[in-house]
């Protein structure tokens, strides 16, 4: 069954380890894999496969620079982004 973004939104969101990582990402506006790795004391791949379903549901974008991928919150933000988004401090 292939899921709506709509439907990836509220799944991604509907996690503790994501949400915390769009609130890092919110307070520091760009990080690296690494840096979201440490803060969130996750592996490099636990840490990496949340961001892979975060980017699915289009609420983070990214960059590679070298071998390093830098990770923002994607603008424009959907509403539901929006909302939690403002949600969390």
């Amino acid at each position: 069954m292939k899921l709506s973004l709509q439907e990836k939104t509220y799944r991604a969101l509907a996690h503790e380890r994501r949400l915390e990582i769009v609130r890092l990402l919110k307070i520091n506006k760009e990080l690296t894999v690494g840096q979201i790795a440490r803060a969130t004391n996750a592996s490099m791949q636990t840490a990496s496969k949340q961001l892979q379903v975060l980017s699915e549901a289009h609420i983070i974008a990214s960059e590679k620079n070298g071998l390093e991928v830098t990770y923002w919150i994607r603008k424009p933000m959907s509403d539901i982004v929006k909302f939690a988004v403002g949600y969390l401090q």
